[in-house]
């Protein structure tokens, strides 16, 4: 029982780690949030917040992050509606820019399971359409 308990929290930890293609639409001229990250366990508490770096810059535009708190999405199954603690993903689009652009984000963060603890790296990759 041990062993599968470790095993299903590894499981809904890890997966929260996997890398995506994030594709969002937003005005030109403005800052928009493009994205948010947070860490929790398997018990929907909040974990440590992540460290963010940008891996690959934009072409036309700039990335910030800013620390919030949000409610989780539907996308965190029945951890849904809960309030963390994260860092929201900010694109500027240079003055006048319509058009695509895209940049990596890696973020860094602590995994704990079964007893032991780890770092885990992510590099998500943002494609932004400006309209």
């Amino acid at each position: 029982m041990r062993f599968f308990l470790s095993l299903l929290i590894f499981l809904s930890v890890s997966s929260l780690a996997q890398a995506d293609t994030i594709r969002r639409s937003i005005p030109a001229n403005k800052t928009s949030s493009v994205g948010a990250h947070a860490t929790y366990n398997a018990q929907c508490m909040p974990s440590s917040i992540p460290k963010m770096k940008i891996a690959k810059q934009p072409e036309n535009g700039t990335v910030s992050f800013k620390q919030v708190a949000f409610k989780l999405s539907e996308d965190a199954g029945r951890c849904a509606g809960r309030q963390v603690k994260g860092i929201a993903v900010y694109y500027k689009p240079k003055r006048g820019f319509r058009g695509q652009d895209e940049f990596k984000v890696r973020f860094t963060m602590d995994m704990y399971s079964a007893r032991s603890a780890k770092i885990r790296n992510v590099v998500d990759k943002y494609i932004v359409e400006v309209k």
